[in-house]
C-alpha cells in the first residue's frame, strides 16, 4: 500500500503525523510526504521522501496575518481558519493533484490543518483519514468554519459545496492525545482513535554543552519567531530562565540564527533544533508556548511545564496543562503578557514541588496505556 501524507508547513503540524508514518513502515508500506516546497528541509531530515507542493503567494499570506494581529484576540482563530484554509488549499492543490497522479497512493493521511488534500482526494477518489494536531475540541471549532469556507472553491472544481462539511467529518480521526486531557466534546463530532507512539532510546546530549545542574527545556515551536508578540514574550521567557542556577536549552526553529543570541550567559546552549525526545528524557521541566506536539512531547515524557500561552490552540492547551496538575499556565498572550517575576515564579516552583513532576507522570502512564500507533494499518487498510 502506499501512503501519501499532507501537511502544510508547520512542525507542529507535521509531528503529530509522524509516528502513524513509522507505523505503515514499519509494516512495510510505502510512505511520501506532499507538503510545500518550503517545508522540504524538515520532511528530509524526519527520513521522508518530499513531493514538493506549492507554497502559498507570500502577498496573500502577509494579508492574512495582517488581518490575523488586527483582529480582536477572541476573534483571531476564527479569522486564520476562514481566510488560511482556502487560501492553503487553493495554493497546495496542484502538487497534492500531481502527487496523486504521479505517485498513485492508495489513502491519504493528512493532518486537520491541511485541506488541499481532501479535495484532491474527493475528486481522484483516493479515501483520506484526518490526524488530529490538538485537542478534539478544534474539530468542533474548525469544521464548520472551513467547511463553508471552502464550499465555493469545490464548486470551481466540479464537487459538491458540502458546506456543511459532511466530507470532513466522515473521515477516520486519529489522535496521541490520552482521553483525561481532553475537554468535554460540545457538540458530536467524529470518532477519534487514540494510540501512542512507540519510545526509541534517547541519544545523549552533548557534555560540552553545560555544567552540571537541572536542565530546562525552553521552545516557542517554529512559529513564534514570525509574530511580533510571541517572539517579544520567549526573548523574556529565556532572559529569565538564563538568571536561574540551571542548564537551558533554547530551541528556536530552522528560521532562527542562534548568532542572535550570542551575548547570553554560559549556562544557555541555543540550537535551531534538536530532537525533542533525547531532550525531554533529560529535563527537570519545560517551558513552552503550549503548541500541543510540544505539549504532548512533555506528557508523554513525564516532564513539568510552565506554558506561557500565545495565541491559536495554545491557551486551550495551557489550561488543560494546569487543570491536569501537570504543570502551570501564566500570561494570556499578547493582552496579558506574562511577566518575568510570573515565570519565574512558576518555573521555580515546577522544579522545586514534586506534585507537578507526579502528575505528569500519571499522564505519561496514560498515555503508555494506549494501543500502539501499529494498529492503526489495519484500521486504514481496510478504509483504503
Amino acid at each position: 500500500m502506499r501512503v501519501l501524507l499532507a501537511t502544510s508547513a508547520g512542525a507542529g503540524h507535521f509531528g503529530p503525523m509522524l509516528p502513524f508514518a513509522a507505523a505503515f513502515r514499519r509494516a512495510g508500506h510505502e510512505v511520501q510526504v506532499a507538503a510545500p516546497g518550503s517545508f522540504a528541509a524538515a520532511v528530509e531530515r524526519a527520513g521522508y521522501r518530499h513531493w514538493s507542493c506549492p507554497d502559498a503567494d507570500p502577498d496573500e499570506w502577509a494579508a492574512v496575518r495582517d488581518r490575523f494581529l488586527a483582529a480582536e484576540p477572541e476573534r483571531r482563530n476564527e479569522v486564520m481558519v476562514t481566510l488560511g484554509a482556502e487560501l492553503e488549499a487553493r495554493s497546495i492543490m496542484p502538487g497534492m493533484l500531481a502527487a496523486i497522479d504521479g505517485w498513485r497512493p492508495d489513502l491519504i493521511l493528512r493532518e486537520i490543518g491541511e485541506l488541499g488534500s481532501t479535495l484532491a482526494g474527493d475528486l481522484r477518489r483516493v479515501p483520506c483519514a484526518q490526524v488530529l494536531i490538538g485537542l478534539d475540541k478544534f474539530v468542533d471549532f474548525t469544521l464548520p468554519l472551513a467547511a463553508p469556507a471552502l464550499a465555493a472553491y469545490r464548486t470551481t472544481l466540479g464537487l459538491d459545496a458540502d458546506a456543511e462539511g459532511g466530507y470532513l467529518y466522515r473521515q477516520p480521526s486519529l489522535s496521541l492525545l490520552p482521553p483525561s486531557f481532553e475537554q468535554p466534546r460540545s457538540a458530536p463530532g467524529p470518532l477519534v482513535h487514540r494510540y501512542r507512539a512507540p519510545e526509541p532510546a534517547a541519544a545523549p546530549l552533548p557534555s560540552r554543552w553545560w555544567p552540571d545542574a537541572p536542565l530546562v527545556y525552553a521552545t516557542f515551536g517554529t512559529v513564534a519567531g514570525g509574530v511580533p508578540f510571541a517572539a517579544a514574550a520567549f526573548r523574556t521567557v529565556v532572559a529569565v530562565l538564563a538568571e536561574l542556577p540551571v542548564r537551558l536549552l533554547v530551541t528556536i526553529g530552522d528560521g532562527g540564527d542562534p548568532d542572535d543570541w550570542a551575548a547570553l550567559p554560559p549556562n544557555v546552549h541555543v540550537e535551531r533544533w534538536v530532537p525533542q525526545r533525547d531532550v525531554l528524557a533529560r529535563a527537570a521541566a519545560m517551558v513552552c508556548h503550549g503548541g500541543t506536539g510540544t505539549v504532548l512531547g512533555g506528557l508523554a515524557a513525564g516532564v513539568p511545564m510552565v506554558v506561557v500561552p500565545q495565541f491559536a490552540d495554545q491557551p486551550d492547551n495551557a489550561e488543560r496543562v494546569a487543570a491536569t496538575g501537570a504543570g502551570i499556565a501564566v500570561g494570556g498572550g499578547e493582552a496579558a503578557p506574562a511577566t518575568p517575576d510570573e515565570i519565574r515564579a512558576a518555573v521555580t516552583a515546577v522544579l522545586a514541588e514534586p506534585g507537578y513532576r507526579r502528575d505528569a507522570t500519571a499522564l505519561a502512564a496514560e498515555i503508555g496505556a494506549l494501543p500502539l500507533v501499529d494498529d492503526v494499518v489495519e484500521l486504514l487498510a481496510d478504509t483504503a
